[in-house]
């Protein structure tokens, strides 16, 4: 039952490393996550093919009965430390997009006074708006 253990769980993670190498192949992953995905699921098929004997010896420091349960405990606990990083990324991407919102609607506040000083034609905020274009960032 042990070798069939092992299988299943070399298996599980060749899988992973070949999934997460095809996304970084075709650009799906940027720079920053690719080389830590690449990482994590290499160190994952380090563990589940030459260190197997070792994941027996932490299983049976931490009380797991099944190794493979053991590593797969260490790949989510690592996948949730992940995670958190993400969300903390998310929260400031979301705090940069409202001060740059607060930032365009001060602009946009100020244009318009200066339009009204210097009798202008009135600027239109959401149409200069839609006429941002921003570059594609996928290739």
């Amino acid at each position: 039952m042990k070798e069939n253990g092992q299988i299943l769980v070399f298996v599980t993670t060749l899988v992973l490393f070949l999934f997460v190498l095809g996304l970084v192949r075709r650009r799906k992953i940027g720079e920053r996550f690719a080389v830590l995905w690449l990482g994590i699921s290499f160190v994952l098929l380090l563990l589940s093919s030459v260190g197997y004997p070792y994941l027996f010896r932490v299983a049976q420091f931490v009380g797991v009965p099944y190794p493979p349960s053991a590593l797969f405990f260490l790949a989510i606990s690592g996948l949730t430390l992940l995670i958190i990083n993400l969300f903390a990324w998310v929260s400031k991407l979301n705090d940069r997009t409202r001060i740059l919102t607060q930032q365009i609607a001060l602009l946009s506040d100020r244009l318009s006074h200066s339009d009204k000083s210097t009798n202008l034609p009135k600027a239109n905020p959401e149409r200069a708006a839609s006429q941002i274009s921003f570059p594609d960032p996928t290739p």
